[in-house]
């Protein structure tokens, strides 16, 4: 089935055949990165790094171990 494209935006073919490129685009892209990838345990280790890339740039950062200790240290001092 072949859809006319009639060129007015907005209309229920333009629609369809942008919908149908993204999904090209998407597809094209998903077989380039299972070409690069040699295996499911390097695929794993990718997402990993990434993952915790992702979380490292975008997450808040845990406190450092020497500002835990020196707020607990300051706690027990005001506390008698």
């Amino acid at each position: 089935m072949m859809a006319e494209f009639d060129g007015r935006a907005g209309s229920r073919n333009e629609v369809l055949c942008l919908a149908a490129g993204v999904a090209d685009v998407v597809a094209e892209g998903l077989r380039g990165l299972t070409r690069r990838m040699p295996g499911p345990a390097e695929v794993r280790q990718e997402l990993r790094a990434r993952g915790e890339l992702a979380l490292r740039r975008n997450g808040a950062a845990p406190e450092a171990h020497m500002e835990i200790l020196a707020r607990q240290a300051a706690t027990r001092l005001q506390d008698g």
